[in-house]
């Protein structure tokens, strides 16, 4: 019997042994004393860039009021923008965000008629200036980079005169001259830019053909033209303004009978082109237009009908058009669908007030599962003829001149997120709405553990309602616990950058019974100076009653927490500038002992700390400096990642399982900064939890 209970007790003991954390941290720095990195190294992976970027038309008027998207170069589309903001009355974006140190360049996208969209600009000392439109299309950091839309073609027709084209007739399109082009496509004879305001024709054309909006069913109705008629000897100009495309387009124009319009491509035998490379200058599509490019196209008799053609990434390059591209007219019963629905690819609307006709072109294929958005602005020009009055108005739409504002805060409803909430216009994320931070936390603070940095894993992401004038609203915080490799029993928290009495209620947390923590009818943590959040009290509400070492251990089942979701409504609206402050300054309350909190490197503790932790153990904390949970030898005891952490496994020091960590640390961050993604060579992954 009690060989028995003896062979219970060693087997128990080797169990608590098994699910206990090792506490001598894997390091020869340890014994030699050397630093893992320099001193004031805080071990950020994001760093805070300044934003000044400006909006202007043609004529360098201001364009206010535009909704612009910030992305990541290799992450872009909705849901991944780092932030968002409106242009003030001067044009101006002036804001802040926080960046992956990874990250070099940004990509500005104003989606709005005549700017280019998903512009390049790099980053330099933490700022990025830049002037997205005005005379020269661009100024500041952008970067001209090479198009995407150009790779993996096939080889097109190339010389100086292009005469017998496949599919348009055996005379096809008319004699186009590369040289009256530079080697980007744009025409080398411009005429002077027409006098009007440039700034209220975008704000009209956005109105009716706003980007990524399917087109009004009244502008491709069955009785409205598609094409110009000519109804008495007139001159023809067309003036560029806009593409919304990845692609390349080219623009070309051919004529025909009024009444007799050709029905297929193989009648049209006299096309002319106009801009081989519809491409603004500095976005994506490698061009050198600039909204306001005017040209002379003719003169033409009574009776003549203007039809163009949009010939889909047809460019090259250095005067190159490939001719066998995909065409769609504006003769619409030639264009490739098999729905006649779909066979519709222009719009035409009269801008009475200038006397011109704007044409808007889609450009991909519109039948379903193609990729087209419907909103006819993938190129945009107008039309305008001497005299006046030669092209035939009737039946023509007018171009609007303003645009339906539901709720009357001043952003259009075609951008407004809160179209019915005049408090509210749109929203800003951090990381970004597809994207989730991580924060990984010791808990052995100020002792330093076995350096695995799981003890305690939470998932996290902001939402932030911002107004018109780009102010705070209110805030979301979501947070999902993924791991406590720990016996400790934890809590996490997060100080926001202001002071109580700037919330109104705070709901969502999850708050044992029993707690170590004290909020008041607020919803918020009392006795504290700043405003201090309470997530969770304990993990093990989340994970489950006498939980621990939680989704640290391969080949144990994996335990999924639930999401929690904190709203905070603020009393009043507060500066944007707090939106860059996230992820704020999160905090681990270690084994229900609400004084002992465990913060990123020198983040300073809220009120509650107790002061008697710092300087103990491995803890180097000077209160005085603004050091603080760090060790001696430069180690952190919390981090957080601007993205998903594939964390280590249980007792697997984080210097053994990333390579270029330790390299990362020394550096001081300016090698390997990207040191913990999935790339070839970077982590051991049998030492990775999955």
């Amino acid at each position: 019997m009690k060989r028995n209970l003896l062979l219970i007790f060693l087997a128990g003991t080797i169990l608590i042994s098994a699910c206990k954390k090792e506490l001598t941290p894997k390091s020869d720095n340890t014994m030699s004393g050397i630093k893992d990195a320099p001193d004031g190294f805080d071990y950020k992976m994001t760093r805070q860039v300044d934003l000044n970027v400006r909006l202007l038309s043609r004529t360098d008027e201001p364009i206010a009021g535009v909704l612009v998207s910030i992305y990541a170069p290799n992450a872009i589309g909705k849901g991944k923008e780092l932030t968002k903001v409106l242009s003030d009355k001067n044009g101006y974006l002036k804001t802040k965000l926080n960046v992956s140190t990874s990250v070099e360049n940004l990509i500005i996208d104003p989606s709005f008629i005549g700017l280019a969209s998903n512009v390049t600009a790099f980053i330099k000392n933490n700022e990025l200036t830049a002037v997205i439109g005005g005379q020269n299309g661009f100024s500041g950091n952008v970067v001209l980079t090479k198009s995407k839309a150009t790779s993996n073609r096939t080889s097109a027709i190339s010389g100086y005169k292009y005469n017998a084209i496949s599919g348009l007739g055996q005379s096809g399109f008319s004699s186009y001259k590369s040289t009256e082009y530079d080697a980007l496509g744009r025409p080398v004879n411009l005429l002077p830019v027409d006098n009007i305001s440039f700034a209220s024709l975008m704000n009209h054309i956005a109105a009716s053909l706003p980007e990524g909006v399917h087109v009004k069913s009244k502008y491709i109705a069955t009785e409205v033209p598609t094409d110009l008629k000519i109804e008495q000897l007139a001159d023809v100009w067309i003036t560029f303004v806009h593409e919304g495309a990845d692609y390349r387009n080219t623009l070309a124009y051919y004529t025909y009978p009024t009444g007799n319009p050709p029905t297929n491509e193989n009648q049209i035998n006299n096309a002319n082109v106009i801009f081989p490379n519809c491409s603004l200058i500095g976005g994506n599509g490698e061009g050198n237009m600039i909204s306001g490019d005017k040209v002379k196209i003719g003169r033409f008799p009574a009776g003549t009908s203007i039809g163009f053609v949009l010939l889909q990434n047809a460019y090259q390059g250095n005067g190159s058009i490939n001719f066998e591209a995909t065409k769609f007219f504006s003769t619409e019963g030639i264009n490739p669908e098999s729905d006649p629905a779909k066979k519709r690819h222009n719009v035409v609307l009269h801008n009475v007030a200038q006397r011109t006709f704007l044409i808007g072109f889609d450009d991909i294929n519109r039948m379903p599962s193609q990729g087209s958005d419907q909103d006819f602005n993938d190129l945009v020009f107008y039309a305008q003829s001497n005299p006046v009055e030669a092209i035939s108005p009737v039946n023509i739409p007018a171009l609007e001149e303003s645009y339906v504002d539901g709720d009357g805060d001043g952003v259009p409803d075609a951008i407004d997120e809160y179209p019915t909430d005049a408090l509210r216009a749109y929203t800003r994320w951090y990381p970004s709405q597809s994207v989730w931070g991580t924060t990984a936390f010791e808990d052995n603070w100020p002792s330093e553990g076995d350096y695995d940095l799981n003890d305690l894993i939470v998932s996290y992401r902001y939402k932030f309602a911002m107004n018109s004038s780009n102010q705070l609203v209110d805030i979301t915080g979501e947070y999902k616990a993924l791991a406590a490799g720990a016996d400790f029993q934890n809590g996490f928290g997060v100080q926001l950058p202001f002071s109580p009495s700037q919330i109104q209620m705070v709901s969502g947390m999850s708050i044992s019974g029993n707690t170590v923590v004290m909020l008041d009818g607020k919803g918020i943590e009392r006795n504290q100076s700043r405003a201090v959040i309470i997530p969770f009290d304990n993990y093990r509400n989340l994970f489950g009653a006498g939980t621990n070492m939680v989704n640290t251990v391969s080949g144990l089942a994996k335990v999924v927490s639930p999401l929690l979701t904190l709203k905070i409504s603020l009393t009043a609206p507060l500066s944007e500038d707090y939106t860059a402050m996230a992820p704020f300054n999160p905090f681990l309350i270690s084994n229900l002992d609400r004084g002992r909190e465990v913060h990123l490197v020198n983040q300073a503790p809220t009120d509650l700390a107790a002061p008697k932790w710092f300087n103990t153990g491995a803890d180097n904390s000077n209160v005085s400096t603004g050091r603080y949970y760090i060790t001696s030898l430069n180690r952190p005891f919390a981090m957080d990642f601007f993205g998903p952490f594939n964390y280590p496994v249980e007792g697997s020091s984080i210097t053994n399982v990333y390579n270029h960590f330790a390299n990362w640390a020394l550096s001081g961050g300016s090698t390997y900064p990207d040191w913990y993604f999935d790339y070839s060579g970077y982590v051991n992954s049998g030492l990775v939890y999955k």
